[in-house]
């Protein structure tokens, strides 16, 4: 009996559109993991029967624009525009063992519970919670004044985690709280 393709692959994302006329195509990622491609070299794309076929990837570009994660990809047997127009809005699946294993490893170095959140050189308050997001995980911080606030783990916000001291640097936090 075969297995399902659900126990199989893991939908990773979606093809948004062609990118250039060279047939690279624009992935948007349904999971944060900045680090998806750089051990995947075959997925599968869902065609519009519904079946998985494999395509094997040539070269992939990672841009992080709006704390979301884009993928530029380049498949070797999509040579152009026309072609990539035509996988527009055909989801992306990678192999469950594949996927799981980098998104455990996301998890693991995402433990920042208790971490001491700083603002220049003045302690201001601690993490109490990592909430994860699709697009990128948010801290949840309680502040001295016992204020609660929410901050996206961007550069915008965040400049520096240093995971031996447990500390977070942060930048513009006044720009969350309410006023």
């Amino acid at each position: 009996m075969l297995e399902s393709i659900e126990n199989q692959y893991r939908k990773i994302g979606y093809i948004a559109r062609s990118h250039g006329v060279g047939g690279d195509v624009l992935m948007i990622s349904e999971i944060y993991a900045p680090t998806l491609f750089d051990s995947l070299d075959l997925v599968w794309i869902e065609n519009a029967r519904g079946d998985l076929v494999p395509a094997r990837i040539e070269s992939v570009r990672v841009q992080e624009k709006n704390n979301r994660l884009s993928f530029f990809v380049k498949f070797e047997h999509v040579t152009d525009r026309t072609q990539a127009d035509a996988l527009k809005q055909f989801s992306v699946y990678a192999r469950h063992d594949q996927v799981d294993h980098l998104l455990q490893q996301e998890d693991e170095t995402m433990d920042m519970t208790s971490y001491e959140i700083w603002v220049d050189h003045t302690r201001v308050g601690s993490v109490e919670e990592v909430i994860p997001n699709p697009a990128h995980p948010i801290l949840r911080i309680r502040m001295h004044d016992q204020q609660q606030l929410l901050v996206p783990l961007v550069e915008e916000y965040v400049t520096a985690v240093d995971e031996e001291r447990q500390q977070i640097q942060c930048q513009n936090l006044e720009q969350l709280m309410n006023l």
